[in-house]
């Protein structure tokens, strides 16, 4: 059994059950089980645990705090919300919103592999809208895959597992700049080298999934995962036109555009993408006409062949030759020969003074200079490095805010790294100031335009929603997330809870006392109910007025129920009278019944055809009727 079923760990959160394991974090199933926590006592939250086998792996341990750094940046409607982290020398978990359904990867597996182009739409736009606010923030995920993504029953998808995401600071420029990391089917071809990755990465492990969702087969497959890795690098995948004939022709360009080997021919955002994907839901039928940059292709030196050569000395001799034969004739053009020297002369000196007064004479030309990377590096830095420091090129600083790298750091260069100039030409380096934090402002009762200006102006980002607040004007602000007061970096996406008009559930029930059934069915259905059943009572009322109702009126219920009646059948009849009886002797008849036996000394009950007597002894009657018989 697991050691930690059963604990509550730092007080709070009580672990029932392992819901999941991974390579480096088991997660859990458990409940707030005491008061002051992130979120309210009795919440069920996913609680992920870094193994303790694994406690002393530095690198893992790194990972996992990356993640917990990372995912506790974001918070947005398709991202799994954390609530809390906690990382210390003898256990590390982080707690997570904990989300029922299924992962995209079964859901596809349930379907063969393949979805329809309208649910790819509503899938992938989802997932760009997670990305777009990972990436505003500086998170990189570098593993987009289906098995990371949840599918709630809604529809809505969550993005999770950032345990491999790479925050785009400065601190972590070079950790682990050259390891390829995420799932071998979808990663880039910059990440299978080993390169540095940035969010274009991510968009081409969507385009994987695009193209996985349309044609129901990944783009390169292999038995071996670095065969699988050397195709994303060099190898061009199947057509998608040509393995699904039915896509539309926009979306086969945006898959395309999304997986181009080159991350320059990619899209440059998550933004510019959700933007064509929602030109193509506006216009099915739209062409996009992509245009690329040409993959790099080693220049050819092209080498003169042994005929080119052969032909060359061949015109080279016929020239000498002809130098020779007009030697014999050479006085006879000595004064034009003369003439044309004393111009080429001239020519030659005037060139030569151009030469001498121009600042770029070639005798004083200065050399060509590749520029370094100066990305990540800090001032000191720079002036510290072998170009800068000999004069080869001068720097002009500029310093701007930046979400992405630390104070101090050099986040943007130009001309670009690798670019050939001319020795002493000047080069702008931006030194970050570090985030920008802004202050989320108490928008309570603005109008919606009015908030939302308020935000932009700022430099965050708005995701409006709605809710309902009977305190709060229709149209107007309710709340923000995070709420008013807190600090966010510049980009940050605040969540803005726009009021709107209440939608009852519930109606009071109308009287319908003294009504006919047909009216009151009519009242009913104006109030949203129905009419129930109906029973009979007799009444002083007239005869199909309704004298009682179930529910009472005024009473509170959902709409669409139904209200039962009790109708009048009218005045109760009056009892039937009572046929007279004989007595003993009081009559002349009561001879008869002593005949008869029918007196009330006795009295006689059938039952199953046969009669008996219930006095002592036999009558005249009895007499005369055993002697009919």
């Amino acid at each position: 059994m697991d050691n930690l079923i059963g604990k509550t760990l730092d007080g709070l959160y009580t672990i029932q059950e392992l819901i999941g394991a991974g390579g480096m974090a088991n997660v859990y199933k458990a409940v707030v089980s005491a008061p002051g926590g992130p979120v309210p006592e009795g919440t069920v939250v996913a609680v992920k645990v870094l193994r303790q086998e694994l406690m002393h792996d530095a690198d893992l341990v790194r990972r996992f705090k990356n993640e917990s750094k990372a995912i506790s940046l974001l918070n947005h409607p398709n991202i799994v919300k954390v609530y809390d982290v906690s990382v210390s020398e003898n256990l590390q978990y982080i707690v997570m919103e904990c989300v029922e359904g299924m992962t995209l990867r079964e859901y596809l597996n349930e379907r063969g592999g393949k979805i329809t182009s309208r649910e790819t739409v509503h899938f992938i736009a989802q997932i760009l809208r997670a990305l777009d606010h990972a990436h505003r923030n500086g998170v990189v995920h570098r593993d987009i895959k289906p098995q990371n993504i949840m599918l709630l029953d809604n529809g809505q998808l969550r993005m999770m597992d950032f345990g491999i995401a790479r925050i785009s600071r400065a601190e972590n420029q070079i950790q682990n700049g050259k390891k390829t990391m995420g799932s071998v089917h979808y990663i880039s071809p910059e990440q299978a080298k080993g390169e540095e990755t940035d969010p274009k990465s991510d968009i081409y492990s969507v385009g994987v999934m695009m193209y996985e969702m349309l044609s129901g087969k990944l783009p390169f497959d292999a038995d071996d995962v670095v065969a699988v890795a050397m195709k994303q690098i060099t190898d061009e995948p199947r057509s998608l036109q040509e393995l699904a004939p039915t896509v539309p022709h926009g979306l086969v360009e945006i898959t395309e555009r999304a997986m181009a080997k080159l991350p320059a021919n990619r899209y440059s955002s998550a933004a510019e993408m959700l933007e064509a994907l929602n030109a193509y839901v506006e216009n099915p039928a739209i062409v996009f006409n992509y245009t690329y940059l040409p993959e790099e292709v080693p220049e050819k030196v092209v080498t003169p062949s042994m005929s080119q050569k052969r032909e060359a000395g061949t015109v080279r001799g016929s020239a000498k030759n002809t130098r020779k034969k007009g030697k014999k004739r050479s006085s006879a053009f000595l004064p034009v020969l003369f003439g044309i020297t004393v111009a080429f002369a001239l020519a030659c000196a005037a060139l030569c003074w151009s030469i001498l007064n121009d600042s770029s004479n070639l005798m004083n030309q200065k050399a060509d200079v590749v520029l370094g990377d100066y990305s990540g590096m800090t001032q000191d830095e720079v002036n510290a490095s072998q170009q800068v420091a000999s004069g080869q090129i001068t720097v002009n600083w500029e310093q701007e805010y930046s979400n992405d790298y630390a104070a101090g750091y050099v986040y943007k260069q130009s001309p670009v790294a690798g670019r050939t100039v001319r020795e002493g030409q000047s080069v702008t380096l931006t030194v970050s100031l570090g985030i920008q934090y802004v202050t989320v402002p108490d928008l309570t009762n603005y109008l919606q335009a009015d908030g939302e200006q308020q935000l932009k102006d700022l430099g965050v980002s708005v995701l409006v929603t709605q809710a309902v607040d009977e305190s709060v004007a229709a149209g107007s602000i309710i709340r923000t997330d995070p709420a008013a007061g807190s600090q966010v970096a510049a980009g940050t996406t605040v969540v803005v809870y726009v009021s709107r008009p209440q939608v009852s559930t519930t109606t009071k029930v109308p009287s319908l006392v003294g009504m006919s059934v047909d009216d009151a069915r009519t009242l009913l259905v104006q109030n949203k109910l129905g009419l129930g059943s109906q029973a009979e009572e007799y009444s002083d009322q007239p005869v199909g007025t309704i004298i009682s109702q179930n529910p009472g009126a005024g009473a509170s219920i959902k709409l669409n129920s139904r209200v039962s009646v009790v109708v009048s059948a009218g005045p109760e009849p009056a009892p039937e009278p009572e046929a007279p009886s004989s007595s003993d002797g009081g009559s002349d008849g009561s001879w008869w019944g002593g005949l008869w036996g029918s007196s009330d000394s006795s009295s006689s009950s059938t039952e199953g055809g046969e009669s008996a007597s219930s006095s002592g002894g036999a009558t005249l009657g009895d007499w005369w009727q055993s002697w009919l018989s």
